[in-house]
């Protein structure tokens, strides 16, 4: 029997092209399905690499904190050191100071002045002279010349240097005399003389 073909050609050649554009659409899923599953594979190694990079970064930035706390810790220890030694230095140095300065407490005392009491107080000054050692003196002069006297040898001492003369009082019993108080400062050589009025 002869085969009769009873659909126009042109329908035909549409069920053909229809059928090889589902084909070609099928296939274009399942390539773009396997294009996203490569990048999405390739986007997660790289993530995954980005993650390690990030944690190997924050394991050794811990490690530089906790070096960086121990430096500070160093230095803070260091400088406690060189505080202690500058102490130590400085005692060593004054020990024999306070036998020149009475030494040449007793050269500029003339005759006529009897010292009573001497204080002697640290006071905290400039960066650069950590201390200044005021001295406050009480006594008698028979005269004011005498006191006057008094005054310009500590002056021209090397070790001491008066600041003021506080009180002068006649004395109202006994011998007649001037009662005084003098303020001075202990002037170690060596080290910065301390400026005016501090």
């Amino acid at each position: 029997m002869a085969r009769i073909n009873l659909l126009d050609w042109r329908e035909e050649l549409r069920q053909e092209r229809n059928k090889e554009f589902w084909l070609t659409f099928a296939l274009m899923l399942l390539l773009a399905g396997l294009i996203w599953f490569m990048v999405n594979q390739v986007m997660s190694a790289r993530i995954d690499a980005q993650d390690a990079r990030i944690d190997k970064l924050n394991t050794e930035i811990g490690i530089l904190k906790k070096r960086t706390q121990e430096i500070e810790k160093l230095k803070k220890e260091k400088e406690e050191l060189l505080k202690r030694m500058d102490l130590i230095t400085d005692l060593q140095q004054s020990r024999p100071e306070v036998v020149r300065m009475f030494d040449e407490l007793v050269r500029v005392t003339p005759e006529g002045i009897n010292l009573s009491t001497w204080q002697r107080i640290e006071m905290p000054v400039t960066a650069k002279q950590t201390t200044e050692h005021k001295l406050v003196f009480t006594g008698q002069g028979e005269t004011n010349p005498r006191i006057s006297e008094f005054m310009r040898k500590m002056d021209s001492s090397e070790r001491l240097n008066t600041s003021a003369l506080k009180d002068v009082q006649k004395q109202t019993k006994g011998l007649p005399a001037q009662n005084f108080t003098l303020e001075a400062k202990q002037v170690i050589p060596g080290k910065d003389k301390p400026e005016e009025g501090k």
